[in-house]
């Protein structure tokens, strides 16, 4: 892709930016270039997220400046940004189900009413063709596939005039075939002059798609570096925090994820799953999903002791669906659940926690923890009856605060202390919290959604083997991923669902991404 080093779209100097006991961007200085796919690299709680909402007006800098194409600009909010030509393609994609992919890419816009639909798509037409976009702005959102959505968010900010894209974690939900269409599509906008910061946490992408990469650590700058300087094990010690870059010689850290994967091949190896007993068995299970539409249409497994079963799927096929009738959240209509032997007829999920079943919810802010409260409490949410914590009605605040700090120090869960509000976290300590209480009690079956999913290498590094080790002690664990990577290196079986049913259960040793993204989509695996 070209280069302009001459011409520096947008310079930040000097930006701060503090929160009630925390700064998160401490003189940051950062330049992007016409052309350039530019990566902002940082574990969480680095200071990403903070930096890209103050370029894209979502936060106003504490002390610095910003410049944009050589004069100093002050955004006051995301509609001032994106008049200005900044364009933030969120994670999480801002679409309406039921309008069509024409509506939802002019909602909002200013002198709506005098808009003409025909007009409209034929600009989007020609979007489309320019940087092989191609979507049919007739359909409605709930026709397209995960990765059409998020082209119609990238033709929504281009629409919008956009020539500085901000795409934040873009590959989390797609399948193979479909990140690699967005990396062509990225090549191609930069090539057309379009300057792109992009936020991931998968190394191999952000090698292979940067000309440059900012590493952020602790809310401070490390620096920013050409590709062509760097590998993987570079990038995790400056994510570290370590101001000498190693030399590419040296010996990897412990957090690389080769290193990761190699370590866990080993400590499984020998570690059979043979003759192990079955923890959950479920027989053509059916059931609805909260809009009353069918959603599991006939699952079948066995789940066994010191077994890890990967999930893979699109988003939407049916896995939180599956969890939550693993875990009592759930009623299904058809088919039968058996846990250790004992078939369940309408399990709660009192009774679950019970049997010793743990859930790692995939929206952890949302269903994984309490925001409002301390550490130390969400530390005990499973555990109320314990005597330690409550008796008489009363709870024994010495008890839990020094359980919180002990749990803190053993999941290394860093926070000003065990009193802090636990929706303060990032989201890697945030995911340490979650673990932390679902491990600390005797537990038979871990159902783990995205453990992972958003968490920098160090905090995916730590969670993983925390699971590991579990189940190497005899936990079984169903774990739900989008990420193929971590599936293929750490799940015994892969089952890959498509709408509601697993089309193909994998050994380990079969798996291949391209297998896997086939499988996925419907296809089968002689397509």
């Amino acid at each position: 892709m070209p280069l302009t080093q001459e011409k520096t779209v947008l310079s930040l100097r000097g930006i701060t930016k503090q929160f009630p006991g925390v700064l998160a961007n401490d003189d940051i200085n950062f330049d992007l270039l016409e052309g350039e796919v530019h990566t902002i690299l940082g574990e969480n709680g680095a200071g990403k997220s903070t930096l890209m909402s103050i370029i894209d007006g979502i936060y106003q800098p504490d002390e610095g400046t910003i410049s944009l194409y050589g004069e100093k600009i002050n955004f006051s909010n995301p509609r001032d940004s994106i008049d200005h030509g900044i364009g933030m393609v969120f994670q999480h994609f801002m679409l309406i189900p039921n309008h069509s992919v024409a509506e939802n890419i002019t909602l909002g816009l200013k002198g709506l009413g005098r808009l003409n639909i025909e007009d409209v798509k034929k600009d989007i037409h020609e979007i489309c063709e320019r940087y092989d976009l191609h979507v049919d702005p007739d359909k409605k959102i709930r026709e397209l596939s995960i990765g059409e959505q998020q082209r119609v968010e990238i033709i929504k900010v281009i629409y919008r005039g956009a020539k500085i894209l901000i795409l934040d974690e873009p590959t989390a939900v797609l399948t193979p075939q479909e990140s690699e269409a967005l990396y062509k599509i990225i090549r191609r906008l930069a090539d057309q002059n379009h300057s792109i910061i992009f936020i991931s946490h998968k190394m191999k992408e952000v090698l292979d798609l940067s000309q440059r990469i900012t590493v952020l650590h602790r809310g401070k700058s490390m620096g920013t570096y050409l590709n062509q300087e760097l590998s993987a094990e570079i990038l995790s010690n400056l994510m570290l925090g370590k101001k000498r870059p190693p030399s590419k010689n040296e010996t990897p850290n412990e957090f690389t994820n080769d290193v990761i994967a190699k370590k866990i091949s080993l400590e499984e190896k020998g570690n059979h799953t043979t003759g192990n007993r079955e923890v959950a068995v479920l027989s053509d299970i059916h059931a609805h999903n909260n809009r009353g539409n069918k959603i599991l249409n006939g699952i079948s497994f066995q789940l066994k002791e010191k077994e890890i079963l990967g999930v893979a799927g699109v988003s939407g096929n049916g896995q939180v669906e599956l969890a939550e009738v693993l875990c009592g959240m759930r009623d299904f209509d058809q088919g039968s659940y058996q846990f250790l032997d004992q078939t369940l007829k309408r399990p709660d999920v009192n009774q679950m926690i019970e049997r010793g079943v743990g859930y790692i919810p995939e929206d952890r802010k949302r269903f994984g923890v309490s925001p409002q409260l301390s550490i130390a409490y969400n530390f005990m949410l499973r555990d109320l009856y314990n005597r330690d914590f409550f008796q008489s009605g009363i709870l024994k605040q010495k008890n839990i605060m020094q359980f919180g700090k002990s749990q803190m120090q053993k999941f290394d869960v860093r926070a000003p202390s065990e009193k802090a509000k636990v929706g303060s976290l990032s989201g890697g300590n945030m995911q340490k919290v979650i673990l932390a209480r679902e491990c600390s009690r005797p537990l038979k079956l871990l159902l783990a959604c995205q453990p992972t999913r958003g968490l920098d290498i160090h905090a995916t590094s730590f969670i993983r083997n925390q699971i590991i080790q579990a189940k190497n002690q005899g936990l079984a664990v169903l774990w739900i991923s989008e990420d193929l990577d971590e599936l293929m290196e750490l799940a015994d079986r892969i089952a890959v669902i498509f709408r509601g049913k697993f089309v193909r259960i994998l050994k380990r040793d079969e798996a291949s991404l391209e297998l896997l993204g086939r499988l996925m989509t419907g296809m089968s695996d002689s397509n």
